[in-house]
């Protein structure tokens, strides 16, 4: 059985490249949807599905900023 152990270094190095690895690959993500969502609004996306929605106006028979109280 080869058995190895890690160093307190050694461990301590690989916790922090694994972190960096990580954040890296989150930037990436972050960029890439940044850019798709950009293409998106200013219209050079051409596929079928669009990632952002817009909120429906909510169907209330008097909308909050033209209520009036009668004194």
């Amino acid at each position: 059985m080869n058995e190895s152990t890690l160093t307190k270094d050694e461990r301590t190095c690989l916790q922090s490249w694994f972190r960096q690895a990580i954040a890296k690959i989150e930037v990436e993500e972050a960029t890439a949807q940044f850019l798709q969502n950009r293409k998106v609004l200013e219209g050079q996306f051409d596929g079928h599905n669009v990632p952002v929605t817009r909120r429906r106006a909510k169907r209330a028979t008097v909308s909050g900023h033209s209520k009036e109280f009668a004194v």
